[in-house]
């Protein structure tokens, strides 16, 4: 538990606990405290027993007299434990626990709620359950600690946020209705039927339009943290609910409104998830569909699209030669570093079905691996002669790694090869 002692303060405030359980440390050794939480596991026959709440575990040890009423305890059942906080004895301290230097001798243990004796599935970390069990049984997924951190760590930003745009900027928190009328365009809308024969709302998509209105009005600076809804199929960086920090201003510019982004993010991202550097790398968006073929690149690997100039074969491929007779045709590349150490020929060919599968665009589409000796393991190999080295140094190509190459008009070749880039990324990370 990271709480400071405020926060741990505030946590126990109005309840019938005096500490949680991840606080206890040996300067608390003497003190008669009052715990609250879930029997994490039994050991030795119930002469000890581990308590969980979300802060942490610490160990009880049961006096003899209660030994046979703890015992039979199913795990996860409800305790409220009174106790002195004692050290362990010497050679029995356990250093994998926050409070693994103490443990609670039991005065007084209360079942606050017994549990059934068999769960789904055992609320451990290392316990690997199928995602549709514990979507089905989530109350017990709840309890995991990693979960725990997640919701609070989501918590603790979205207050952080409220405290820089609301008390520090004097934006004004609004909340705006999710029953509304149908606004078309953009994503399909949620239908949400009412009593009256042929009349119903529509979830909003984001609330737009509502910010809008507040900006006519005169409100100046608004904020909310919006929940929208979009009937659409998932994707992975979007579901069909989901929650965004929605913002207006009036008289400012783009300038202006990246700055407060910036600012706001710098102040409110939790220190357990690193220091965020600002000002953030800016991209236009020739620069990002011309380098990466999309207009929200992944930067989390740096491989980019290049143009390969024809004069660096000794003449045209005839398999490009058809795509490249209008104007704004180009050949474009893109290097994936030793994918051929990791990749058959089935997962290229794959990886190819899968990209076209959507995408009906007049390119054409060639894949090169580089061999041991430079040369590229395709017909195109034999149009490079002199100029290979070349053509390898200005692409950085090694051996093992594999070239896309492709050819078509303007955008095409890079949106392409945009999708090339992720899917391999994709494959090649399912492979380790």
């Amino acid at each position: 538990c990271r709480c400071s002692v405020k926060e741990k303060q505030s946590v126990v405030s109005f309840t019938q606990r005096s500490h949680l359980c991840g606080d206890l440390r040996a300067h608390h050794v003497g003190e008669t405290v009052v715990l609250c939480g879930w029997l994490q596991y039994h050991r030795l026959s119930g002469a000890f027993i581990v308590l969980r709440d979300w802060c942490g575990l610490v160990q009880l040890l049961i006096p003899d007299s209660k030994i046979p009423e703890c015992r039979d305890l199913p795990l996860e059942s409800v305790l409220e434990v009174k106790g002195q906080v004692i050290l362990r004895p010497k050679g029995q301290e356990n250093k994998m626990m926050p409070t693994g230097d103490v443990e609670l001798l039991v005065d007084d243990i209360t079942v606050l709620n017994t549990c059934t004796p068999n769960l789904p599935f055992e609320v451990r970390n290392f316990n690997q359950v199928k995602e549709f069990l514990r979507i089905k049984h989530r109350y017990l997924e709840l309890r995991l600690p990693n979960l725990q951190r997640v919701l609070r760590l989501r918590s603790k930003f979205v207050m952080a946020v409220r405290q820089f745009l609301a008390n520090e900027n004097d934006f004004v928190e609004v909340e705006t209705p999710t029953l509304f009328r149908r606004t078309p365009g953009g994503a399909r809308e949620f239908i949400v039927p009412t009593h009256i024969p042929g009349k119903f709302y529509s979830l909003p998509q984001s609330p737009q339009q509502f910010k809008q209105l507040l900006m006519v009005g005169g409100l100046d600076r608004y904020f909310q943290i919006a929940r929208c809804y979009r009937d659409e199929s998932t994707k992975p960086d979007r579901q069909p609910e989901f929650t965004q920090i929605d913002l207006e201003m009036s008289f400012v510019t783009q300038n202006s409104i990246i700055l407060l982004v910036e600012k706001m993010l710098e102040k409110a991202w939790p220190e357990e998830c690193g220091h965020v550097s600002v000002p953030f790398p800016r991209m236009s968006y020739h620069e990002a569909m011309t380098q990466y073929g999309c207009d929200k690149p992944d930067l989390r690997f740096d491989w980019q699209i290049v143009e390969v100039d024809p004069s660096h074969f000794t003449s045209c491929p005839p398999v490009f030669q058809p795509y490249l007779t209008s104007s704004g045709s180009t050949i474009q590349a893109i290097r994936i570093p030793q994918a051929c150490k990791h990749l058959s020929n089935k997962d290229i060919e794959f990886i190819k079905e899968a990209i076209f599968k959507d995408l009906r665009f007049n390119v054409k589409l060639v894949t090169c691996k580089l061999k041991d000796n430079g040369k590229w393991g395709s017909g195109l190999d034999q149009y490079l002669d002199d100029n290979r080295q070349k053509i390898n140094t200005f692409l950085s190509a090694e051996p093992s790694d594999l070239l896309v190459l492709v050819a078509g008009q303007n955008l095409l070749p890079h949106t392409i090869l945009g999708q090339v880039r992720l899917k391999f990324a994709d494959v090649l990370e399912s492979k380790g």
